[in-house]
């Protein structure tokens, strides 16, 4: 029976492997994967990935540590690949599905109806993967709205987080298993029209 103090905290019951820094130029429009370890099939799950504007300042020389008030909020789309089931020969496959050939998934790299009598495991289109898998899409426009923007001397940041939930059950769980910053970098390109 437990008798330590309440702020004597020994175990640290949901492990956290810490805070993510994702780095982009202006105008830079990325996808980015996300393995989630604790679940198995990812489309029975609700996502939201969402920016908030921190409260930057010209010439700053670190990641700010609060939110800009009344700053622009973004929702980035959270893509899930479309899982096509056990390989056949025969079926056309566009890139970014899934299949399962020998208990082991893959994804195809490359390709519209795309076929080949070649299994995965030996076809160099295709590469391994996992089930759980989803992809974070950064857009170009990430950053247009906010007050301050980068320049040659510093950067610009936001907030991030990913939240995952249960679409079902009588007390359907919720998830963060993705937070830290965004950075924004300076880029020419973004000047000239």
């Amino acid at each position: 029976m437990a008798r330590s103090k309440l702020t004597a905290a020994g175990d640290d019951l949901v492990t956290d492997g810490g805070n993510v820094l994702f780095s982009f130029v202006q105008g830079e429009q990325l996808e980015h994967p996300v393995t989630l370890n604790f679940l198995d099939d990812p489309t029975l799950y609700t996502y939201e990935a969402v920016i908030v504007e921190s409260l930057n300042a010209v010439q700053q020389t670190e990641p700010p540590v609060s939110i800009r008030p009344s700053g622009v909020q973004s929702t980035l789309t959270v893509r899930i690949p479309v899982n096509r089931g056990d390989w056949l020969s025969v079926t056309a496959y566009n890139a970014g599905e899934i299949v399962r050939y020998n208990s082991v998934y893959y994804v195809l790299l490359q390709g519209t109806a795309y076929t080949n009598t070649t299994p995965p495991s030996s076809d160099t289109k295709w590469q391994a993967t996992v089930r759980n898998k989803i992809y974070i899409q950064f857009p170009s426009t990430m950053g247009t709205g906010w007050a301050v923007q980068p320049d040659i001397s510093y950067s610009v940041y936001g907030f991030f987080e990913l939240r995952v939930s249960e679409n079902v059950g009588v007390f359907p769980r919720t998830w963060k298993p993705v937070r830290g910053l965004v950075e924004l970098l300076f880029s020419p390109t973004e000047l000239v029209t």
